[in-house]
């Protein structure tokens, strides 16, 4: 089925395209549809009105090539998880967390964690991280991003979160 709608949008789009071309319609042996603007024995024309086929203007530029001079974009990094002052109750310690780059995450750039200042490990190019054996209490966090060259292209702002464990009294 949704060979079918591939067809017939593509045949609308060559319809637009070239106004004055006609497009058929045949059942072929097996049943299905098939539309080309070649006709064949037995195929009917399709009478298409575009006068409804109208689509929004959509920014595509995340979309691009990625030959961008990248140097001149301003990139924003920032942490989405946890959230900023947020508690999290993890008896073994474990912190996941998660950035954002915008606009898109160039493929040479590398992310570093920092945890109350201090790398959490080496750059890597994935923005989310699983940290282990974080202790209690206050905490910071703040990613930044390198270019291929080391250079700092932009980094988050921190962000504070509070770590719970459960404690034996005794």
């Amino acid at each position: 089925m949704s060979r079918l709608w591939l067809v017939i949008i593509l045949c609308l789009a060559s319809h637009t395209a070239f106004a004055d071309k006609k497009v058929y319609r045949w059942k072929d042996d097996k049943g299905n549809w098939v539309y080309s603007d070649t006709p064949k024995k037995g195929a009917t024309e399709v009478k298409i009105n575009t006068h409804f086929l109208t689509m929004p203007a959509t920014d595509t530029s995340v979309l691009g090539s990625g030959t961008q001079d990248q140097s001149k974009q301003q990139y924003k990094a920032s942490i989405i998880a946890p959230n900023h002052k947020q508690t999290l109750r993890d008896n073994t310690g474990s912190v996941y967390v998660s950035g954002q780059i915008t606009p898109r995450f160039a493929k040479d750039f590398t992310v570093q964690l920092f945890l109350d200042g201090k790398p959490t490990g080496p750059k890597q190019h994935t923005i989310t991280f699983a940290l282990r054996n974080v202790e209690r209490g206050e905490h910071s966090l703040q990613l930044m991003v390198f270019d291929s060259k080391g250079n700092v292209v932009t980094k988050s702002d921190e962000t504070i979160f509070y770590l719970h464990k459960a404690r034996a009294n005794q």
